[in-house]
């Protein structure tokens, strides 16, 4: 009897912990497959510098489940096959979604708790498309953070003259959210407090991230002074539950880089003024996300030794442990190959096509340059190396 009760305790206790780790239930049908099983992807950078994916077999009847776990309402993405589409899940969701492979992501049913949410947000990502080819959007670096801005919205930056530009962004933001309200007010329709929050998120913050790459990419193209980006002033509101939001991280990320590049203290590294910047005027979880990104950005391009006293603060201050491992990964890294230490061995083909191993070259200077064949700044680089070569000749 006692075997039996003991083996009951490891079964309910094994249980509890599986609903304690996921709090999130995906189902699915899908008519007509061809492949078998569907993958979903969590994108959780933001929380933990991690991406999650969870695969999941269809069975006899064409259906398949995911438990999962979702911290803070936010987009994932599910694959079937080549073809992927976005959903949106928040803490405690149910969803279930049906489609025909023949029509997916086009066409898809949604059901249970989160069919509402997910019916709007599909229908407002085919009224308003996001491309996410990368190679179309174009970068431009200001300070040291770079815009991304695709290249239809770039030319468009391009020729329009300020007034028109804000007027064309005005009218997009009104057709959007005259989508949401209609959707909002139908009596048969039940959106979540979270979703709503979500939206409206992405509404602001698409406007504003757009306003301040025009006004900051832009400025000396249309002459523009310091009152375009006046708006900055008031714009952010930080909610913690907009985390999940891409354009909410995007827009503080670019706002703090703007804010400090104006008010520089050359005697301090950019990367600590980004980081005490956040700290002193962000707050709740948004600022310790901020923090993190900075720290962990500096630790791969600074000394880690001039790092280290931001980075000793935001381990003792932080109270959200899981944002540790954002900075706990490039600190590592940063240690094992910090100026000084010993560089590991390894074997790479020379341009005579013979394997070369660093141990060999030990006692003198090695040069090592990782670039890419359409990276304009690495060619100009290449040309450099001549210079250097010479210095160091012999």
């Amino acid at each position: 009897m006692r075997t039996l009760f003991f083996c009951f305790l490891l079964i309910q206790i094994s249980t509890t912990l599986i609903a304690q780790q996921a709090n999130v239930l995906l189902t699915g049908t899908i008519i007509n497959d061809s492949i078998g099983s569907v993958i979903l992807e969590i994108n959780k950078r933001y929380i933990n510098n991690t991406v999650e994916e969870y695969s999941a077999s269809l069975n006899a009847s064409q259906n398949f489940g995911i438990a999962c776990r979702i911290e803070i309402p936010q987009l994932v993405t599910l694959r079937y096959g080549e073809k992927s589409c976005q959903l949106f899940l928040e803490p405690n969701d149910s969803l279930h979604v049906e489609f025909n492979s023949q029509t997916f992501p086009e066409k898809i049913k949604f059901g249970q708790r989160a069919k509402d949410n997910n019916s709007l947000w599909h229908n407002y990502t085919k009224q308003f498309p996001k491309d996410p080819i990368i190679f179309n959007y174009r970068q431009y670096r200001k300070g040291i953070h770079y815009y991304k801005i695709h290249q239809d919205l770039d030319k468009i930056m391009y020729k329009t003259a300020p007034a028109d530009f804000v007027q064309r962004l005005k009218t997009e933001r009104k057709q959007k959210e005259s989508m949401y309200l209609l959707f909002n007010e139908d009596p048969d329709r039940h959106l979540t407090d979270e979703f709503k929050t979500f939206l409206q998120t992405e509404l602001n913050y698409d406007y504003s991230l757009k306003m301040l790459t025009y006004g900051d990419v832009y400025q000396g193209r249309h002459r523009l002074d310091t009152s375009f980006l006046s708006f900055l002033d008031t714009v952010l509101v930080l909610d913690d539950l907009s985390l999940g939001n891409e354009n909410y991280r995007e827009f503080i990320t670019a706002f703090v880089h703007y804010r400090c590049r104006y008010q520089a203290n050359k005697s301090e590294s950019i990367y600590v003024q980004l980081y005490n910047y956040s700290k002193y005027y962000l707050d709740g979880r948004t600022k310790y996300f901020t923090m993190a990104q900075f720290l962990a950005t500096a630790l791969r391009k600074e000394n880690p030794s001039a790092i280290l006293p931001i980075y000793e603060d935001f381990i003792k201050e932080n109270p959200y442990y899981e944002l540790d491992k954002i900075v706990l990964d490039p600190f590592q890294k940063a240690n094992q190959f910090a100026a000084g230490t010993t560089a590991p061995n390894f074997a790479l083909k020379n341009a005579q096509g013979e394997v070369v191993q660093l141990s060999q070259l030990k006692g003198k200077v090695v040069y090592l340059d990782f670039w890419a064949s359409w990276c304009r700044p690495c060619m100009q680089k290449i040309q450099a190396l001549q210079t250097l070569k010479r210095r160091f000749e012999g």
